[in-house]
């Protein structure tokens, strides 16, 4: 009953907030991307830059700033979140690739 007080409570919407945030970033980052008419690799470098962000700035600002330490976490659940979510991105891209179909992610290294 306690975990589903928290995750239906503040923590829930912080949460919820943090992941909202990330998925924009990744999504505008690859759309602006290929607006902008980059090749798919560079989409995908510029869709994870934007989506990362560096949430360590805001637990340094909200220590700073503020007396309570709790302002701090809605950057510390991001940072963790931001990670997590960048990693399985990046993971997800380095087997899928839809510009070449055939080609594997161990055959692009030995063209690279």
């Amino acid at each position: 009953m306690h975990i589903q007080s928290l995750l239906f409570g503040e923590l829930g919407v912080v949460i919820l907030a943090v992941l909202l945030l990330h998925s924009a970033g990744f999504f505008v980052g690859y759309l602006s991307a290929a607006l902008c008419g980059f090749k798919e690799r560079q989409r995908r470098a510029i869709s994870i830059e934007i989506g990362m962000q560096n949430s360590s700035l805001g637990v340094v600002l909200a220590t700073t700033h503020f007396a309570s330490s709790m302002v701090a976490l809605p950057a510390a659940i991001s940072a963790v979140i931001m990670n997590i979510m960048g990693s399985s991105l990046g993971f997800f891209w380095r087997y899928n690739d839809p510009s070449n179909s055939k080609t594997s992610p161990e055959a692009v290294e030995k063209l690279e």
